[in-house]
């Protein structure tokens, strides 16, 4: 997500310095409605419970109203774009919006092979800024400030001995991995058995070009005995791509023509834009399948966030969710000096 780390501070200057670099247990009573949700959604994730305790203290101050000029929302933060990726209908609904940030941040630690810093970075200024970064944390104050607050508050939690990590038994998550056919991700969810079956995206090449067009194919199989209604979503930096299109299967074509700029947004933060396809009437059995097609307006290698969505109306609670980082490496430019032509007068 991409924000500024002081929008956070609606409640007034005192309440933001405290909420940032006070002490984590001296805002105890403010803490303990969400002592539950936090160890929950930490354990499911495979998170330590004082990581994902800090961030909220340095997202929010623990104010589930909290909401920045910016468009974040609720205890982590959450931005809109993020929100509609990871299913949240309600920001203000502290439950739904911890296990929702704590579910992307497990995904970004993924994503960056368990550095914490670097996913803690992609959290407050996106993964593609990150990635531009080389692989560090950004030069921009606010993020190399917000690393610094979340490690600061996790080491206080632990010192303080609250809520002790415990080693969950989960099965895994979705993993960065190489664009192939063959095999399948599954994706598992809280609400119970997975109805939701998608195969490993593929990429038509093993590597993208600069202005040239890549595409990655998805397929998605309903596997419930009940009708689904399904959605397609996918996050895309937008200053790195100059044309960026969806196909589904039976649905017309989304496009979508990013606007002609070079720079990466506000004080270097990647901007994400959000582009999407409804699935109607997903009969039981069906596959369905999606093509995204992009064009490289930058030599960097491209961060996607894809997302699938099953809805079952008839029965509540079904709602499963599949999602992936897809890493698009872009060819390194082959410097090759060519003999220059001697230039001689024509003989008549």
């Amino acid at each position: 997500m991409s924000k500024r780390l002081r929008t956070v501070c609606m409640g007034g200057m005192l309440g933001c310095l405290l909420g940032f670099w006070g002490d984590p247990v001296s805002g105890g009573t403010r803490e303990a409605p969400y002592e539950s949700f936090i160890l929950s959604a930490a354990q499911e994730q495979g998170l330590e419970p004082a990581l994902v305790k800090a961030v909220i203290k340095c997202e929010s101050g623990f104010n589930p109203q909290a909401r920045s000029p910016k468009g974040a929302e609720g205890l982590m933060q959450l931005m809109p774009g993020t929100q509609t990726m990871l299913g949240v209908s309600n920001a203000f609904d502290p439950q739904r919006n911890i296990m929702a940030g704590t579910r992307y941040l497990a995904t970004l630690k993924q994503m960056f092979r368990g550095d914490i810093r670097l996913a803690l970075a992609a959290y407050n200024a996106g993964p593609q800024t990150v990635i531009t970064a080389n692989y560090s944390v950004p030069a921009i104050t606010e993020t190399q400030q917000y690393v610094r607050c979340v490690t600061a508050a996790q080491e206080q939690y632990r010192q303080y001995g609250s809520m002790p990590f415990l080693t969950p038994i989960r099965l895994d998550p979705p993993r960065l991995r190489p664009l192939a056919p063959g095999g399948r991700a599954l994706v598992p969810t809280p609400s119970g058995a997975q109805t939701l079956l998608v195969n490993p995206l593929r990429l038509s090449s093993p590597v993208a070009q600069l202005g040239q067009q890549v595409t990655v194919e998805l397929e998605a199989v309903n596997t419930s005995p009940r009708l689904g209604y399904g959605i397609v979503m996918i996050n895309y930096p937008e200053h790195l791509v100059s044309f960026m299109a969806m196909h589904t299967s039976g649905y017309e074509t989304t496009v979508q023509i990013p606007q002609a700029t070079t720079e990466p947004g506000t004080h270097g933060v990647s901007v994400q834009r959000l582009l999407s396809s409804h699935w109607q009437a997903w009969a039981p059995g069906e596959r369905r399948t999606a093509r995204i097609a992009l064009v490289p307006r930058l030599p960097q290698e491209i961060m996607l966030h894809v997302s699938v969505v099953l809805d079952e109306p008839g029965n509540r609670g079904t709602t499963q969710r599949w999602s992936s980082m897809v890493r698009i490496p872009m060819q390194a430019a082959a410097l090759v000096e060519r003999p220059q032509r001697r230039q001689t007068a024509q003989r008549r």
